[in-house]
This record gives structure tokens, C-alpha cells and sequence, in this order.
């Protein structure tokens, strides 16, 4: 994995409404520190941070379940979230398929590459 196509999976964890608060601050955090010893710093900590934001894809569908998902988005949404998801394990998906989590997979998948 380059560094540009790390800048961008990192700029998708900070977008992705998906992110924790802690996670969109790290990545923030990172892609402010462009370039500098800080942000190398950073990167070094950047596996244990991803993978605080990747969701099995059961525990998706056990919290877009529950009231406290329906709160937050609409139940219409929690209900279509939890369909989705339902649907892609039935398709062999082990995690999450949102823009957050495939973001923090992809860099899960490269962290021997990363430096």
C-alpha cells in the first residue's frame, strides 16, 4: 500500500459517518500531520486504531437490531442497514461492508506494508 492510497483510506475513516469519534480524531489527526515526524508517529499506532473501527458483520446486525440503532438512524434505516447486512453474511461477508469499516479493512489487510 503506497502512502497516497493509505492518505485515502484514512481521509474514508475520517468521512464515514460509520467512524467512531475517537477514530475520526486519529485520522484527522494523522492527515493534518502530512509529511512529518508527527504523522510517522501516528502510523505506527494506526493498527490498533482500525481495528477499534471494523465490525463483524454479526455484531452489525445485532446492533442495527436493537433501540439504540433505531434511535439514531430512523428505525426505517436501522431496519434496511440490518437487511443489508443480513444479506451480504448469507453471501459469506465476515465484516462490515460500510465505508468506515471497509476503509479500516483495507488497511488491516496491508499493515505489514505500512510503515
Amino acid at each position: 500500500m503506497t502512502h497516497e492510497e493509505l492518505k485515502i483510506q484514512v481521509q474514508a475513516l475520517a468521512d464515514a459517518i460509520s467512524s467512531n469519534e475517537a477514530v475520526k480524531t486519529f485520522a484527522n489527526a494523522w492527515l493534518a500531520a502530512e509529511g512529518t515526524d508527527k504523522q510517522a508517529e501516528l502510523t505506527k499506532k494506526l493498527g490498533s486504531i482500525v481495528k477499534q473501527n471494523i465490525a463483524l458483520i454479526d455484531e452489525t446486525i445485532d446492533f442495527m437490531s436493537s433501540p439504540t440503532a433505531a434511535d439514531i438512524f430512523g428505525q426505517e434505516t436501522a431496519d434496511s442497514i440490518r437487511t443489508h447486512a443480513e444479506e451480504i453474511k448469507a453471501q459469506g461477508a465476515e465484516f462490515c461492508d460500510c465505508p468506515g469499516c471497509t476503509a479500516a479493512k483495507d488497511i488491516i489487510d496491508h499493515l505489514n506494508e505500512i510503515k
